[in-house]
């Protein structure tokens, strides 16, 4: 399975602002289920990308390519913008992690944990191939999670309602649950946004374009937020 995929990063690792949830939501009569959607599926994922990567105010771009086998590697070649030579290699395991750094001559090997440490979030291995594949994570049994709806009738899986999240968001204390809010359009995965009160750290994964490759809609454009 082939694709051009343009992704679009934007990393913070101080806490300078928030993400902002514009949704005016009302309870759905849906049950979770009814609102469930089906999986991309494909042994082999291979997709070339053009990232623009800011981490605390300091942008880079960069190109590269990911190929992924289904639950086992994420390989992912990555260069400057400007680049024609290979510039960082990682390859991601469900249990590891390694990188070489082709311009400082240095390998780096850890396990999968280490990717965790370093955004300040329990990521999975499901979780990034996900990002790659479209399809949603849920963190929470099926069952927990309430629907809703918005204004243009996206169907919101969430996991309390938004009320209860910006209050433990805004406030001082520290919250004692972790928030999950998944928007469904059209029986697309457009928006991932999780917030874990322990670390003060949120997630908004979204995808703001899709394309047809082998009968299946993929991610053609992703933004992703860490702050």
């Amino acid at each position: 399975l082939g694709l051009v995929l343009f992704v679009f990063i934007v990393g913070c690792k101080t806490r300078k602002n928030t993400i902002e949830v514009k949704d005016q939501v009302q309870v759905s009569s849906k049950l979770p289920a009814q609102v469930l959607i089906q999986d991309n599926i494909c042994e082999w994922f291979d997709g070339k990308f053009n990232a623009d990567i800011n981490v605390d105010g300091k942008p880079n771009s960069v190109k590269g390519r990911a190929r992924i086998r289904k639950d086992s590697l994420i390989w992912i070649s990555i260069k400057p913008d400007i680049a024609i030579i290979e510039a960082f290699r990682v390859l991601i395991s469900p249990d590891s992690v390694q990188l070489v750094d082709y311009l400082n001559r240095k390998f780096f090997s850890d396990k999968f944990s280490a990717i965790s440490v370093f955004i300040n979030y329990d990521l999975s291995f499901q979780m990034i191939q996900n990002i790659f594949l479209g399809n949603p994570t849920y963190i929470f049994p099926l069952n927990d999670y309430k629907v809703f709806t918005n204004k243009t009738r996206d169907e919101i899986l969430s996991s309390s309602d938004f009320k209860t999240y910006t209050d433990a968001r805004n406030s001082n204390q520290s919250a004692k649950f972790l928030f999950q809010a998944l928007w469904i359009k059209n029986k697309l995965h457009i928006r991932n946004l999780i917030y874990d009160p322990k670390n003060k750290v949120e997630l908004d994964l979204q995808y703001l374009a899709h394309e047809m490759a082998d009968s299946q809609l993929l991610p053609k454009m992703v933004q992703l937020t860490v702050i």
